[in-house]
């Protein structure tokens, strides 16, 4: 929550300075001299800096002229620093303020945007006085003439030295550059949990910049005792931020090998093997798995292996594991894959191939999302944040400030149209980052119940999904109709206003579907709502349902949630589910995936896509979405008819693991049963895991991705190792600041990139 602002605050002077505008950057902390220019990690680190011509020579400028620009100053009285860095920016100059171990870059905003350098945070103002921290704040936000219901973070600050306060200015600039917001420990005399995340995006309003203030106070005793001088800053976000944290390091190892033959594939692991014996430490290891990828995109071969460990050490124990399951793999009679728990993985029998064409798309349904999912990944996809940031309401679109609320219950209980918004939108989520970061594109789509909308609304068909956020929200379908007050339900049962309120609920049990069905003309009021595997899902009047359990000599377990979906009184809502859900498609169709829904399982439409007879419309997806919505989704059979329709490979696109784990357990009953569908191969991926490391769930999947031959670019991780190794060469050989200090952090948010 915004800090609030007392009456001072918020009455601006009458006469106030003109906001500052000065750009601000994040730097390594090598001194910008005329010997670091030949340095290539710099030019990897830095590369707008390069590209502006600030450290190389452009359009005739030399590099000595260029660098003649830059005033260096080193922290030694915080104040006069920056008194004294404001006087050269005004004439023009650019700044390099720094620490041994912290370093700023400082220009007029017009000269940043002038070479196309974009500034990771701006210093609007600066104000200093002594009748108190509210005044002194209040002239500040007038200087910068930002209104203090616009102030996101405040710092209050007391007694620092100099390069304290640099450094807490650093850190302010390095959250916003990083879109990060960190937890306190300690939050209203709660204690931060073990298992919560101690940081999350920084979520604004839409179309809103994140602004930051710092106030530092000292006490003044040789004139007037009692006294403090107050000095107040304005950092507004700048149009940059600090580039990716690398998705592949010394603690997270991937390496890929491949070969047409078992003997190719065993000759490569113990090549590798004496390789990393030879080269043991964590620097060496960041070479060998940058030029293992970019020699592994130029190969074409049948079959790869990848590999994936903690550190060196861990590496060789994977690769001798997969060196003696490999021939068992291999055998005709074999498993075809192999799955350690650190993630290395490794098939025969590729099912997302050109030539299988087997790769599918699965969304799940409501009610999967969780409290503070996704808080790491907006530090290893910066440009993914940023753009679907620019497109919508990205702290609607998931929900925010329940799923990353302090209290780790709010998520869970949030209301079914909450759950809704933030199902589809973790979905969208991970399918832009599936498809824009590393070119992956399903041959099938599929979503489990209202996993059919964020199909639709994640692959490029409905024009603007953003639009649905507010109108799911309020609209009486999902706050009266089906959930809340069941209007529907008492509509179905023909109760009027003067009827007890209706106690429904819901409860999966491990059972076939056909003793329930045979129970349900005794209890007219409990449903079959789901049918998934080995366990069905019944729902309705909750006395009825533990009736019909008991009869079916059962136990279940109640979900303690109020939907009516998949429920014959849910039908009473159809023309109102096609309405909703009429929405305008894009210009540009995708062409080349198969949409396959849970209405298509029977009739003429049986097996076959919603797109298979030709161009969609808005209508054919409405109707095909109510129908789902309406009536028993029988999950087994839709897994089933995408089986027959060429589905081999589902990666699971959207919180947690659920449908995965429910894919698995049909294609087990398939098995052990000898159905028809055994004879069809399954494979099932989750991109996210509950309970898990983000980073260490996407990289799984893409490693089990890779194994499956699925067309995908490896270049954000190629581009992190390149910069995970420009940093440690820059340490390595021992750059110095003037002060003769080595330079820099071995910390891959010591970076600078622009938005695009």
């Amino acid at each position: 929550m915004n800090p609030t602002l007392n009456a001072q605050q918020q009455q601006a002077p009458q006469k106030v300075a003109m906001p500052l505008r000065i750009a601000l950057l994040v730097l390594p902390s090598t001194r910008l001299s005329c010997d670091s220019l030949s340095a290539n990690p710099l030019e990897v680190l830095l590369p707008e800096l390069y590209q502006s011509g600030l450290l190389s020579s452009k359009e005739g400028v030399s590099q000595k002229e260029a660098l003649e620009q830059i005033v260096n100053i080193e922290v030694d009285d915080f104040e006069a620093n920056l008194k004294a860095s404001i006087q050269a920016i005004d004439e023009g100059k650019l700044v390099q303020l720094s620490t041994p171990s912290q370093s700023l870059l400082m220009m007029p905003a017009l000269k940043a945007a002038q070479l196309r350098i974009h500034p990771h945070a701006q210093l609007a103002a600066i104000q200093q006085g002594n009748d108190g921290v509210q005044q002194t704040m209040a002239l500040a936000l007038a200087q910068a003439k930002r209104d203090s219901a616009t102030v996101s973070k405040i710092e209050n600050l007391h007694d620092l030295n100099s390069q304290q306060k640099f450094t807490a200015v650093h850190q302010l600039i390095t959250e916003l550059a990083f879109r990060t917001r960190f937890r306190d420990e300690v939050n209203q005399g709660v204690t931060l949990g073990p298992k919560q995340a101690k940081s999350h995006y920084w979520f604004t309003q839409n179309h809103q910049a994140r602004v930051t203030a710092v106030n530092f106070s000292h006490s003044v005793n040789n004139i007037s005792a009692g006294k403090q001088i107050n000095t107040s800053f304005i950092i507004t976000q700048g149009t940059g931020f600090i580039a990716p944290k690398s998705i592949v390091d010394s603690q997270r190892l991937q390496l890929v090998l491949s070969g047409d033959t078992q003997t190719e594939l065993l000759t490569a692991l113990n090549r590798l093997k004496a390789e990393l014996l030879a080269e043991p430490n964590s620097d060496s290891v960041l070479t060998v798995m940058r030029d293992n990828l970019i020699a592994f995109e130029q190969t074409n071969t049948r079959y790869a292996v990848t590999l994936q460990a903690s550190s060196v050490d861990a590496m060789q124990l994977e690769l001798n594991a997969m060196i003696e399951a490999l021939p068992a793999v291999m055998a005709e009679d074999g498993l075809h894959s192999y799955k350690t728990p650190a993630g290395s993985y490794f098939t025969s029998e590729p099912l997302g191939n050109v030539e299988k064409a087997g790769l599918a798309f699965v969304y799940p349904g409501v009610g999967t999302v969780y409290a503070d999912m996704f808080s790491e990944l907006h530090r290893y996809f910066p440009t993914l944040y940023s753009r679907l940031e620019r497109e919508g309401d990205l702290k609607s679109m998931l929900q925010a400030d329940a799923i990353y609320h302090l209290d780790a219950k709010v998520a869970p209980a949030m209301p079914l149209g909450d759950l809704a918004i933030a199902g589809v939108g973790s979905s969208y989520l991970l399918t832009q980052l599936l498809m824009q970061e590393f070119n992956i594109t399903p041959n099938f789509a599929l979503g489990y119940s209202m996993g059919e909308a964020s199909m639709w609304a994640s692959l490029g068909v409905w024009d603007n999904p953003h639009d649905l956020i507010s109108k799911t929200q309020t609209d009486p379908l999902f706050t009266t109709a089906i959930s809340g007050q069941l209007t529907a339900v008492r509509q179905a049962w023909k109760l009027n206003n003067t009827d007890s309120d209706i106690v429904w609920n819901s409860f999966v049990v491990r059972s076939p579907s056909e003793p329930i069905k045979a129970l349900l003309p005794e209890f007219p009021r409990a449903y079959l709502a789901i049918i998934q595997g080995d366990t069905c899902v019944i729902a309705g009047c909750e006395i009825q349902c533990r009736e019909l359990l008991s009869k079916l000599k059962k136990r279940g377990i109640a979900a303690n949630r109020v939907t009516a979906m998949h429920t014959t009184p849910a039908m009473e809502e159809h023309g109102n589910v096609i309405e909703f859900y009429t929405q305008p498609l894009c210009e540009e169709l995708p062409q080349d995936i198969k949409f396959i829904s849970a209405a298509s399982l029977s009739g003429d439409r049986r097996d076959k896509a919603v797109n298979e007879a030709g161009a969609i419309d808005s209508n054919m997806i409405a109707q095909s979405i109510a129908d789902t919505f309406c009536n028993t989704l029988d999950f087994t059979s839709l897994i089933h008819s995408a089986q027959r329709q060429g589905a081999k490979l589902f990666v699971e696109l959207g919180a947690d693991r659920q449908n995965s784990t429910l894919i698995d357990k049909i294609a087990k009953l398939d098995r052990s049963c000898g159905a028809e569908a055994s004879s069809y191969p399954c494979c099932t991926v989750p991109v996210n895991a509950k309970g898990g490391d983000d980073i260490t769930s996407l990289l799984k999947a893409l490693g089990q991705l890779i194994s499956h031959r699925v067309p995908l670019s490896l270049q954000p991780l190629i581009d992190g190792l390149n910069r995970e190794i420009a940093i440690r060469e820059l340490n390595s050989t021992g750059l110095t600041n003037h002060n003769g200090i080595v330079s820099g952090e071995p910390d891959a948010h010591k970076l600078l990139k622009g938005e695009v």
